[in-house]
């Protein structure tokens, strides 16, 4: 039985490991803090990762745990609507909130049904291309695949790829989770994402992911420092989104603090070393499209025949079909945080010479996985 080694549990690593075990693999899941646990805030998941989720057999956790929208709001930093979308219209497709860790949660146990070993408090330091997986405490690890789904500043990839630079984009974002309050919905209507933005480039974002948690996120240019500090300054955020203060007064000492970077490694598999996830294509989150290209690129492996010819042709093959639309969405998402698209803040694409990328029959994209040729990527400045 082939063996793999993958690190990092978060949604890439478990993917990848569901995948590859219900292919017969041998799967060990290492993930360095004590739990798998996904941090405080929330992930819009839109067509084509609910499509693998539910290719996983997770439909009902969509159901079950996320939080479907019906409707997305642009407004002015006063509070002016300028822009109303229906998801389904506007993308082609459903918008799911979910919190991180009710997203976690059953890929997690779906990975230990299909007999995932899962092994947290388990640091990865290094990797050799050979095939090699070495662990903090000097542990070493021989596997016919390593995986390495640890993130944007990924130990695996810099073992076997070198130290590359990360692109360091404008923007830095607060993120969190709060409480929705009676008053938040007056309509009732509580699948209802808004975005408010301003000209100084300060943004909030407020995406319900269930009838009683709010995912907010709160951005600002690294030019505006005084915004981005931790605790907030609610005085600051409130003199420019006067009509927001009820949330406003929620965030207290909460969030979580990033900057938007962005990798574009020359290539995604060194030996038996194979990238994916945010260590292979991390993008700034302009387009909403982090986890769902991790969840592509993560799917599209597992389904991929490794075993019955080179390993190096079988990872090169996967990456000529599933790279191109991940970059493309990378290179978008980027030039949307760069302020060179989009110059009316719309949330869903406007120029129609874009839509043809985006529906092209990316060659041989073939994995017996969902559809992904008739995508239609959402985009928003908000999450």
């Amino acid at each position: 039985m082939p063996a793999a080694e993958i690190v990092g549990g978060g949604v890439a690593g478990l993917v990848a490991s569901i995948q590859l075990a219900k292919r017969g693999w041998s799967v060990r899941l290492h993930e360095r803090s004590d739990a798998l646990r996904a941090g405080g805030n929330g992930l819009p998941i839109f067509e084509n990762g609910l499509r693998i989720l539910e290719a996983l057999g997770l439909g009902d956790a969509i159901q079950k745990r996320g939080h479907q929208l019906n409707k997305w709001i642009i407004r002015l930093s006063s509070g002016q609507q300028t822009h109303e979308y229906e998801p389904f219209t506007a993308t082609g497709g459903r918008i799911v909130m979910f919190q991180r860790q009710a997203l976690v949660d059953p890929l997690a146990e779906a990975a230990a049904k299909a007999g995932v070993k899962i092994e947290t408090g388990s640091r990865a330091v290094g990797a050799e291309r050979e095939g090699v997986l070495h662990l903090e405490g000097g542990r070493r690890l021989e596997a016919d695949l390593i995986v390495a789904a640890d993130g944007i500043h990924s130990v695996v990839r810099k073992s076997v790829a070198g130290s590359l630079p990360l692109g360091k984009h404008r923007k830095g974002a607060i993120r969190l989770l709060i409480p929705i309050h009676p008053g938040d919905f007056p309509d009732g209507n509580d699948r209802v994402a808004t975005e408010y933005n301003d000209p100084s480039g300060r943004r909030i974002g407020l995406l319900p992911c269930s009838s009683h948690t709010m995912y907010m996120i709160l951005v600002a240019l690294l030019s505006d420092p005084e915004a981005l500090q931790m605790p907030i300054d609610p005085a600051l955020w409130k003199a420019t989104f006067p009509t927001l203060g009820r949330y406003i007064d929620r965030v207290g000492s909460s969030g979580h603090y990033d900057e938007y970077h962005s990798i574009f490694p020359p290539a995604w598999h060194y030996g038996k070393c194979v990238l994916i996830g945010d260590a292979a294509h991390g993008m700034t989150p302009a387009l909403g499209q982090g986890a769902n290209s991790a969840m592509m690129t993560a799917y599209s492996l597992g389904a991929t025949d490794l075993l019955s010819g080179p390993l190096s042709d079988a990872l090169t093959a996967w990456e000529t079909k599933i790279r191109p639309l991940v970059h493309f969405t990378q290179k978008f998402a980027e030039g949307i945080t760069e302020g060179r698209l989009d110059p009316k803040n719309d949330i869903f694409f406007s120029d129609p010479a874009l839509r043809p990328l985006l529906s092209a029959d990316i060659p041989n994209m073939h994995f017996d996985m969902p559809d992904f040729r008739a995508l239609k990527l959402p985009l928003s400045n908000a999450v």
